[in-house]
């Protein structure tokens, strides 16, 4: 029952979506505008979502094999951490509040050792800084550094 009401509500939520997509205006494959993006992407997932609800109607669904268990401590941190980083994001700069993000959710996805999720993160955040502020020239807040 329950993967027949998660799928109506992510139907739902894509035909919100879309909806909302379409007040941007779509241009041509050729000549793309600011809502061909979103437009595709809001009927790709109103496509899927319907597939995966009638599936799930059908009786078809996996649902019944899948056993839910949740640390909600862990839980919790992770929501905490993505709350803080909203919060201090303008105070302390985009590169160091997503560096403390992706080590903050390695070490409560409990990856092991220092090493990899500081290096993970430095260069994860390093690539998307490098997208965002240097090839499409999205302002990213400094912070302190700044």
């Amino acid at each position: 029952m329950g993967e027949k009401i998660v799928n109506g509500f992510l139907l739902l939520l894509s035909l919100f979506y879309t909806i909302c997509a379409r007040g941007y205006s779509f241009g041509t494959p050729t000549a793309p505008e600011t809502g061909f993006l979103p437009q595709l992407v809001g009927y790709i997932a109103v496509a899927v979502s319907a597939y995966l609800l009638i599936v799930s109607l059908m009786g078809k669904g996996d649902a019944k094999d899948v056993k839910l268990q949740c640390d909600y401590k862990r839980l919790g941190l992770l929501i905490l951490s993505m709350v803080l980083y909203i919060v201090l994001f303008d105070i302390l700069g985009y590169l160091v509040c997503t560096v403390l993000l992706l080590i903050a959710a390695m070490k409560i996805g409990k990856v092991k050792g220092w090493k990899i999720p500081l290096v993970v993160a430095l260069l994860t955040a390093i690539f998307f800084y490098a997208v965002f502020k240097m090839f499409l020239a999205v302002p990213l807040p400094s912070g302190f550094l700044g």
